[in-house]
């Protein structure tokens, strides 16, 4: 009796192995893709993006792409704190009170101001309540040489926003979403780069 149990115990514990190995892989990688609706259609490709100028119809130059607002015009805290901060309403308002009026979000936006509402952002890179981040500390870091350790140049030499570290490219995004993986393996690969020099022990982010 108990020498054909053995298999079926065999199989039984093969089978949650198996199974808790993919939760754990699914959940160290449960950031990846994420990107929830906005409750205002908010487009980082025309803020934040590239300006480009094309010739219309009446032979005027226009701006088809975008208009190269910095990351921290609207997340003012990113170098100074903790949280870089999502914009206030007042922030969105320091231009939208004279420019798009007549578009869709933007009169949707101003029903928020009048209300005297913040606009209810859903956060999108967003860490466990148990992990401690700290913008500024990542910015502001410095190697021997008081360069960045977060790069700041690309290969050749051109200018590269810092943010793309982990946010990716986020001007060319319509709907913005968690590019990278997001979990400890990710942050731990990046700060036991030899560049880095950065701590690895777990009292750095677990506090």
């Amino acid at each position: 009796m108990n020498g054909r149990r053995m298999p079926v115990r065999i199989l039984s514990l093969l089978l949650a192995a198996g199974l808790a190995g993919s939760l754990a892989y699914g959940l160290s990688n449960a950031r990846k893709g994420y990107e929830p609706r906005q409750p205002i259609l908010f487009r980082h490709t025309r803020m934040a993006g590239v300006p480009v100028w094309q010739k219309d119809a009446k032979g005027e130059m226009v701006n088809v792409g975008g208009f190269g607002i910095p990351c921290v015009y609207c997340h003012t805290m990113a170098y100074k704190g903790r949280h870089s901060t999502v914009p206030s309403t007042a922030v969105c308002m320091n231009c939208h009170t004279s420019v798009g009026l007549n578009k869709e979000w933007v009169l949707k936006m101003k029903e928020y101001w009048d209300r005297g509402e913040p606009i209810p952002w859903v956060k999108v890179h967003d860490l466990p309540d148990f992990v401690y981040y700290d913008h500024s500390a990542h910015l502001n870091a410095k190697d021997e040489k008081g360069e960045p350790k977060i790069p700041v140049k690309d290969a050749e030499g051109r200018r590269i926003n810092p943010c793309e570290a982990c946010h990716g490219k986020v001007e060319q995004e319509e709907i913005v979403r968690v590019q990278v993986n997001f979990n400890m393996q990710w942050c731990l690969d990046c700060h036991r780069k030899p560049e880095m020099k950065a701590p690895t022990d777990c009292v750095a982010c677990h506090r």
